[in-house]
């Protein structure tokens, strides 16, 4: 794979990431809610969980292909802690649907998970701000 064809693809591939995010942390606000018991009447934690599971099963296939993605030389490194940083948030994500169930939401599980996505998040940004130009060339 070329250099430029690499660099689409993980752009492409950030911005799907950037969905899957936004989906996630809206997932954990609307928990947050329905504990709260600010909701529609229709959400439920056993809802939330339904979708929830849904949409781990996407992001579990969206993983599998950034891992068939072949880096150029000089990306191998970032490529490494790419997809890294995918299996991260996807464990943390794991964990924190682990922790919602239909009559409550234990609290330590579902922060941990949260914190594991957003710490896996940092760790993306970090490869980011390591490549060197001069490396890839």
């Amino acid at each position: 794979m070329s250099t430029d064809e690499y660099v689409a693809s993980v752009n492409q591939q950030l911005e799907r990431l950037l969905v899957y995010e936004t989906v996630f942390k809206e997932y954990v606000h609307t928990c947050r809610n329905i504990e709260k018991g600010n909701c529609y009447a229709s959400e439920s934690l056993a809802r939330l969980r339904d979708y929830y599971s849904k949409n781990v099963l996407r992001f579990n296939r969206f993983v599998a292909q950034c891992e068939k993605l072949q880096a150029p030389r000089g990306y191998a490194a970032f490529n490494q802690a790419l997809i890294s940083g995918l299996e991260d948030i996807r464990a943390g994500i794991l964990m924190t649907l682990s922790a919602i169930h239909d009559n409550g939401v234990e609290h330590p599980r579902f922060e941990q998970g949260v914190e594991e996505q957003q710490q896996a998040r940092a760790e993306i940004n970090e490869a980011f701000a390591r490549i060197e130009p001069q490396a890839v060339l």
